[in-house]
């Protein structure tokens, strides 16, 4: 079979957060397709200080390059397709990946790419790899002259089919840098929360055995690089078999892998008869030290559109539940959604004032902007406001260009008030939490205009002031720079 390189590309905007995590979705495809006997190699160009020089090299001989690309890593997958054409031309570039699945048509009409892998990609590549006919490779889009074809979606995967992941094969430089080691112990959920990629996708839940976990944890507890750090359990729900989370936690405190970890889980999960006081406790002495909830909005109604099934009182619950055991609550929010108004962005402030007030422990991610993804009833809210997608992989690179994530929300044509939407992350990142922790966040500046900007950002966060930030405009322009 022909080599394959497997390529994370850069961001549009280099975070000091990428140099310490690992492109989970790659190492998943490298691990199963050594464990089928093909040679593969992974290069990750958000992370790797040699990236260029490694890459100019591995192409030469190599068959086939997959690129995973979001949109934010767009421009710098472009860039590397154009090298990869000029360095090695007969080798196949393939872009799979969050935006070539959400836009497939659009991603495989630009010429430098070859074919499109949409949807799980361990099986379609080990396909692609081994020369199969592509009108019989399922879950792939190629181009047969000028004519584009789109073969049906392939079946999802299961887990406990699947290869453990294969530290050797990524690259020993990310290894050493990260501080959380991530595993994967499922795929999926079975909630049907309208914004989620899961319920868009239809990826139901589906997991590995407690057998094999454990396997991993073994393996991982015996690698020097991943000493002492802790770990994530990446799954989008880890508790859904409620047994099962218990027979890996058992095993945990059994085995005594004295393994720190952190994981996912929803808020009306933390329950009596569910996780409560007996499990909870369970939880702490395996090691458990964060659990992570989609908190999403302080707003009933909004709940309630999203179909996030819970209630802005179970997510107070949980929060209460885990600083009971020592254990800390970690809340991601997002506002600026279709039809959201300002009172439902003010309820969503007011939960997240009430989280903080519970302990300094209490962890807030966002609020961060609503992305619309293609296939859900709020994108075709999106598009009757008049919202229109980028029609080229150009004009996506162009739009997300200087951006510090996704789009700016200032494109958005459903959100109203998009200076309120656009700043608030940082308001609630550097404002409502204490001075010392908006201090030590990863944003590069000096101390005292650092410093500054947080105290005003403190003021505005008191007063519930967010009109005319100008301070966050210029904040933002020198990030991006």
């Amino acid at each position: 079979m022909n080599k394959v390189l497997l390529i994370n590309p850069p961001f549009n905007i280099a975070k000091a957060n990428y140099d310490s995590s690992v492109s989970a979705g790659l190492l998943s495809i490298a691990s199963y397709l050594d464990f089928r006997g093909v040679k593969v190699k992974i290069l990750d160009g958000a992370r790797q200080s040699n990236f260029w020089p490694e890459l100019e090299k591995e192409i030469l001989d190599t068959g086939y390059a997959g690129l995973s690309v979001m949109t934010t890593q767009v421009p710098g997958a472009l860039k590397i397709s154009e090298a990869i054409r000029k360095i090695n031309p007969g080798c196949k570039i393939i872009w799979g990946g969050t935006h070539p699945t959400f836009f497939p048509e659009q991603t495989i009409k630009h010429e430098l790419i070859d074919i499109i892998s949409y949807g799980e990609g361990e099986e379609t590549f080990y396909e692609i790899a081994g020369n199969k006919n592509l009108s019989e490779i399922n879950g792939i889009l190629f181009k047969r002259g000028e004519e584009i074809i789109k073969n049906p979606a392939r079946n999802l995967c299961h887990p406990n089919e699947m290869p453990l992941f294969n530290w050797e094969l990524a690259p020993r430089e990310i290894l050493e840098k990260l501080y959380l080691v991530p595993s994967l112990t499922s795929r999926g959920c079975p909630h049907r929360c309208t914004f989620c990629i899961n319920a868009i996708l239809k990826n139901n839940w589906r997991a590995r055995t407690v057998e094999q976990v454990l396997k991993d944890l073994r393996i991982i507890k015996s690698k020097e690089y991943f000493k002492g750090k802790p770990l994530r359990f990446w799954d989008e729900n880890f508790f859904v078999d409620l047994n099962r989370a218990k027979d890996i936690i058992n095993g945990l405190i059994a085995e005594n892998l004295n393994i720190s970890w952190e994981t996912t889980v929803r808020a009306d999960y933390i329950r009596e008869g569910m996780i409560d006081d007996g499990f909870m406790e369970k939880l702490k002495k395996s090691g458990c030290y964060l659990l992570s909830f989609g908190a999403e909005s302080g707003s009933p109604e909004i709940l309630a559109k999203i179909k996030k099934d819970i209630k802005p009182e179970q997510i107070i619950y949980s929060a209460e539940q885990c600083l009971k055991h020592n254990i800390i609550p970690q809340y991601s929010f997002m506002i600026g959604l279709p039809g959201e108004t300002k009172k439902d962005m003010f309820m969503t402030l007011d939960l997240i004032d009430k989280l903080i007030k519970l302990s300094d422990k209490v962890q807030i991610l966002g609020p961060q902007a609503f992305r619309p993804y293609p296939g859900s009833p709020l994108y075709q809210e999106c598009v009757a406001s008049g919202w229109q997608e980028p029609n080229s992989l150009e004009d996506w690179g162009h739009l997300i260009e200087n951006e510090l994530s996704y789009l700016t929300v200032q494109n958005f044509s459903w959100v109203r008030h998009k200076d309120f939407v656009e700043s608030m992350e940082a308001y609630v990142r550097f404002g409502a939490h204490s001075i010392s922790s908006a201090m030590g966040s990863s944003v590069k500046a000096q101390r005292l205009v650092k410093l500054a900007f947080v105290l005003l950002c403190k003021l505005r966060w008191k007063l519930k002031f967010f009109f005319w930030p100008i301070e966050f405009k210029l904040a933002k322009k020198f990030v991006a720079k």
